[in-house]
């Protein structure tokens, strides 16, 4: 996450007049607190009857002055938001912690730890933040990036990233020569627990660092975001747990460090690097790294009309989803010819993966056009070097596991180390490889990778839990794609997504419970004829939080998707998700007129043609393109059948009154047959806020911290209000 610190301090000096300058901003751009004065009269009394009105009020006046924000991605009320942080399963409830600012929508120092919980990642609840900067503390200026694990007795821990500033005078001496890495902020490693709250909405600091400086006599470039997992073989009673801790090597790269200890709450050993890159071509530092022994599922799914595809089944089958009750819940669907309804049927969700197959994803390379064009229109260093890398070719993938060798080493391919390198402006990469559980090694020369997380533009710097059924759930930052301006928020959490390893490739997909924030009828077409250049609205089809399933035939088309209006009376806003079958590439394409929006970019051609494009390669099997697109409202994350993501932001602008989706077809080069397609809207998340015992508004703890939170002469000074 602390890139983002280097990145705006590397050309300020961090003294008063920074400070100053800060102050000015935030009381100019400050998220205004939400407060609870007025009765509620007139309604059916109760609290949570008051509290839930309140909260769909709160909602609709929000997207009646933004109609950019999700509603069904987790993020806080108001405010800044990034990095996932500690995401753990306990007592029943699923938790995630998240780095926020409170009174701000842009990053600064005096990030807290953000909160919300729920019981069926269906239903979502805002929690009190878990972290706060403690002043004159280790953690004066900030709660930086961590993890949450459960101790072998039970008991929740919370490890992360305190920093305190250089130029902050109230936070005791800096650290001695041979440990300072000489940066705006000093880094401590830093341990809370819950104050025996089931909730965890209440959590108390360890008085002793967990880690209060990096080894001596070092050339690190960073030293933060903890991540721990168990290390397997031990010897004797109890565990022993691994610390992988981000940093790199000044002019060589990025690395990742390892410790070692029996307890998490001390006796940590440093015991190397777990890998280190030979050069600085996948960053110079790594940030949020994460290691994960994957689970191997079946290797050759049956694809045939009756198997079932995007949790509900696109295919009409009756497929049994497990829910923590137990109970398949059921969803009325009303089969459609082109948006018209028909006879309206009951259905069941049933596996994504199950009809969309899978094959082999693309080391990491660049699209044409801007494929990593940030907000403000330029392209990372780091991505450019990214595409310039010989990482492998589609044949190497495409002839993986065909002879013994390979077969062979694919077996070796257990485990997934993520890093998010530098600055959010990169992609998060990944590596398939073997850790050495005696060495502590993962060997990267031999490993699968680097290959991109995600093909998007906005995801950064994602963390992962075990959940009660042993799933691997990972969460990342979607980020903003637009300058600050009226709004009051900035940023998202990913739906949550399970991982797991089909041979030897990783495949992402939504959790099955997603689905259950499906309403209404389902909106369906089948058997639709798109001829080149067609524009085919979906007739009938109305919102700005959708779950759309589509299966695409080529036929004799280029390139194939779904053209999403801007409502702009200029006509921006516009963008396509297609999949581009003569480069085979998935990418969404931006601000074009729909025509020219679908010209095949050639890939050896040395000039781009002008168009904004955010996707990559993708490896297909022979047969139909299978995609699942989760709009909500600006956000946008479409899953193939073969496992990869694109996550992007399509900002759209006001609909006009009484608007359908303002979604169509699009076909280039050809003829193109939508074979199936099944869309419904998508309620929110949010079901009511957290509650103290005493009534009290959680508002008014959350978005009134005062002095409490951040000692005098932070960066941020928190806007006080009446």
């Amino acid at each position: 996450m602390r890139s983002l610190a280097l990145h705006r301090q590397e050309v300020c000096s961090l003294d008063k007049r920074h400070f100053n300058r800060s102050r000015r901003r935030l009381t100019h751009r400050a998220c205004k607190p939400i407060t609870r004065k007025a009765p509620c009269l007139g309604f059916p009394d109760g609290p949570g009857f008051k509290q839930d009105l309140e909260t769909m009020l709160d909602m609709a006046n929000s997207l009646r002055h933004d109609p950019e924000k999700p509603v069904f991605h987790v993020m806080p009320r108001h405010g800044w938001i990034n990095d996932p942080n500690g995401p753990v399963y306990y007592e029943g409830k699923y938790h995630v912690f998240y780095q926020h600012i409170i009174n701000g929508c842009e990053w600064d120092f005096g990030i807290v730890w953000g909160h919300a919980a729920s019981s069926d990642l269906v239903h979502w609840e805002h929690m009190p933040p878990a972290l706060l900067p403690t002043p004159g503390g280790a953690d004066a200026d900030g709660c930086f990036s961590g993890c949450c694990i459960v101790d072998e007795d039970g008991t929740p821990i919370i490890l992360y990233t305190g920093v305190r500033l250089r130029s902050n005078p109230e936070c005791g001496p800096l650290p001695p020569a041979e440990c300072d890495l000489n940066l705006p902020f000093v880094e401590t490693q830093l341990a809370a627990v819950p104050e025996g709250d089931p909730t965890l909405a209440m959590w108390s600091k360890r008085e002793e660092p967990v880690l209060p400086m990096p080894p001596p006599d070092m050339p690190l470039v960073g030293w933060r975001d903890p991540y721990i997992f168990e290390i397997k073989g031990k010897q004797g009673n109890g565990r022993e747990w691994g610390m992988l801790m981000g940093s790199g090597l000044k002019g060589q790269g990025g690395a990742i460090m390892i410790y070692r200890s029996e307890s998490l709450y001390g006796g940590w050993r440093y015991d190397g690097m777990l890998c280190q890159a030979d050069n600085v071509e996948t960053g110079a530092m790594w940030e949020c790294p994460l290691l994960l022994e994957l689970t191997q599922t079946e290797t050759k799914p049956k694809l045939s009309e009756q198997s079932t595809g995007g949790i509900q089944s696109i295919n009409d089958s009756h497929t049994h989803l497990a829910t923590p009750s137990g109970k398949a819940p059921t969803f009325r669907e009303t089969h459609t010819q082109g948006g018209q309804t028909d006879k309206a049927v009951e259905s069941q969700p049933g596996n994504f993966q199950e009809s969309f197959g899978r094959s082999e994803p693309q080391p990491v390379a660049s699209t044409s056009g801007k494929a990593a064009a940030t907000a403000g229109g330029g392209v990372s260093l780091l991505s450019r070097q990214l595409g310039d890398i010989s990482l492998g070719s589609r044949e190497d993938c495409a002839n993986a596991g065909a002879d013994p060798q390979q077969a062979a080493a694919q077996q070796q391919h257990t485990h997934l180390l993520c890093i998010s390198p530098d600055a959010p402006i990169n992609p998060v990469l990944y590596w398939l490889g073997a850790f050495d559980q005696q060495n502590t090694k993962f060997v990267l020369e031999g490993a699968k990778g680097p290959l991109k997380l995600d093909l998007g533009d906005i995801l950064y710097a994602p963390n992962l839990m075990i959940d009660g059924q042993g799933r691997h759930i990972l969460w990342g930052w979607l980020q903003e794609r637009r300058k600050v301006g009226s709004y009051d928020y900035a940023g998202c959490l990913s739906v949550p997504r399970i991982l797991s390893m089909r041979g030897d490739r990783l495949i992402q997909e939504p959790v099955p419970e997603v689905s259950n924030l499906r309403r209404g009828r389902c909106w369906k077409a089948r058997h639709e004829a798109i001829e080149p250049e067609e524009i085919k609205p979906l007739v009938g089809l109305r919102g700005s939080s959708l779950d759309i399933e589509l299966i695409l035939d080529r036929g004799d088309a280029s390139s194939a998707g779904l053209l999403f209006q801007g409502w702009d009376a200029a006509g921006e806003g516009s963008a396509a998700i297609v999949f581009d079958w003569e480069r085979s590439v998935l990418e969404a394409i931006y601000e074009a007129p729909p025509r020219d929006m679908g010209a095949t970019q050639d890939p050896d051609a040395e000039e781009d043609d002008g168009l904004r494009r955010v996707g990559g390669p993708v490896e297909m099997e022979a047969g139909d393109v299978r995609m699942r697109i989760l709009l909500d409202h600006s956000c946008v994350e479409v899953y193939l059948g073969t496992g990869e993501v694109l996550s992007t932001r399509i900002y759209r602008g006001h609909p006009p009154e009484d608007a359908d989706a303002g979604i169509s077809f699009v076909s280039y080069g050809g003829t193109a047959h939508v074979k199936r397609c099944n869309a419904w809207t998508v309620k929110s998340i949010w079901k009511r806020d957290f509650q103290p015992h005493e009534q009290a508004s959680v508002f008014e703890t959350i978005y009134e911290p005062v002095t409490a939170v951040m000692p005098m002469g932070s960066p941020v000074v928190p806007v006080l209000t009446s």
